[in-house]
């Protein structure tokens, strides 16, 4: 199922944040997060860009696998779950900070990106 998001947010400095609202008035969002500055110290399996949607279970890190962006249509897989969003609500604007940010997280080539 697509999941309509009415806007996105995107967020640099210590944190790289892309951070999807999701459904009709965006009541719950999908985050992707990232924290460079800091990620050296954690063990190699514990680093990447982690994925949360207020539905997962903190106990299980789940982290960015790809990102596929064609048009309007955004595919998000985790190692968790896979998540279709409808992004034809947003600005171009928001859109084209998202996918620089997108970028940014993916310094060392942890997950696949289309756009």
């Amino acid at each position: 199922m697509t999941e309509h998001v009415p806007f996105i947010t995107a967020e640099t400095g210590d944190d790289l944040i892309v951070s999807f609202g999701l459904g009709p008035h965006a009541a719950t969002s999908l985050t992707l997060l990232r924290t460079p500055k800091f990620e050296h110290l954690l063990p190699p399996t514990e680093r990447g860009v982690s994925v949360n949607d207020k539905s997962s279970s903190a106990d299980t890190p789940c982290f960015l696998v790809a990102v596929r962006w064609q048009g309007n249509s955004v595919h998000i897989q985790s190692t968790a779950k896979t998540y279709a969003l409808d992004v034809s609500s947003v600005a171009p604007d928001e859109i084209n900070e998202a996918l620089a940010v997108l970028k940014q997280m993916n310094f060392d080539n942890r997950f696949k990106i289309d756009v």
